[in-house]
């Protein structure tokens, strides 16, 4: 068979041909508009997708739980445990700015208890500090504080000089505090350097700790999640904190799941780490 003389065409030749002839249809052909017919050209390869917007973590973070007097009330059941096992609870209360390792953070009440011992009382209080900036939301540590005071027939029977009340703490600091972007995308990991401070103050006796630590945070991406309370489009989170350097360290790791729509958006409905992983069965969420 006698082949055409396009095929006998000098590829050098043929390419600039073609390259004329897509410049010419691009614009619309000749005076006619018609152009003229070309060898089809297979399109360069499309960019890879960006993450479609709906798969990104900002919903699962509430503005709302950062203002003053957002009550957050849940219980929560370990999973594979004796389904007549107490679940735990919690309740968090967010409260005003309050001053914390050298910063003036949001103070957020997550747990408030008083228990009477013979003549003594004892109040516990813990708290979290957390901030929201520019779109970030800064960690800041954790405080426990412990209030003992005497009965006042007790103080009757005891010297003048001697102390009514005591008051104890812990607390745990990150410095500086840990920082991540509320707007993430699948796969997308923030890791910061810092370091933990953990103060203690017992009976007027004060001590403290600074070790080097580095914060790891991963957004996997949403996830259903069917829970006691329903089903949740939710975002799937890990936290992994590394305490120490070198081969002297220790790992933390918890999964978090967050609701990211719904009456309780930007709340845990679940929780995971290495002893246990717990579920959400009742929310009472309060925002202001």
């Amino acid at each position: 068979m006698k082949k055409s003389g396009l095929n006998n065409m000098p590829r050098v030749r043929l390419l600039a041909i073609a390259a004329a002839a897509v410049a010419i249809s691009a614009c619309g052909g000749g005076g006619g508009g018609g152009g003229f017919s070309v060898l089809p050209i297979a399109p360069a390869p499309a960019p890879p997708p960006s993450a479609p917007v709906a798969d990104n973590s900002a919903p699962c973070f509430n503005e709302a739980d950062f203002r003053e007097g957002t009550t957050v009330e849940l219980e929560a059941a370990k999973l594979g445990a004796d389904p007549v096992s107490a679940p735990s609870h919690r309740k968090s209360v967010t409260e005003g700015r309050e001053m914390f390792a050298g910063a003036n953070p949001i103070a957020i009440n997550v747990g408030s208890e008083t228990v009477q011992m013979l003549q003594v009382t004892e109040n516990t209080v813990k708290k979290e500090y957390r901030d929201f900036v520019g779109g970030n939301i800064l960690l800041y540590g954790k405080s426990t504080t412990y209030k003992l005071t005497i009965d006042p027939e007790l103080a009757a029977t005891r010297p003048a000089d001697f102390p009514k009340s005591q008051v104890n703490s812990d607390s745990q600091a990150f410095e500086p505090p840990f920082s991540f972007p509320i707007d993430m995308k699948p796969g997308q990991v923030v890791n910061q350097k810092l370091s933990i401070t953990k103060n203690r103050t017992f009976y007027g006796q004060s001590d403290s700790l600074s070790i080097p630590a580095t914060g790891e945070l991963t957004y996997h991406g949403r996830e259903k999640l069917e829970t006691p309370l329903g089903t949740f489009d939710t975002c799937k989170l890990s936290l992994k904190i590394t305490i120490g350097a070198s081969v002297i360290s220790k790992d933390a790791t918890q999964e978090l799941w967050l609701a990211a729509e719904g009456p309780y958006r930007g709340q845990l409905l679940k929780g995971s780490d290495a002893k246990s992983s717990q579920l959400v069965t009742k929310m009472t969420y309060s925002p202001k």
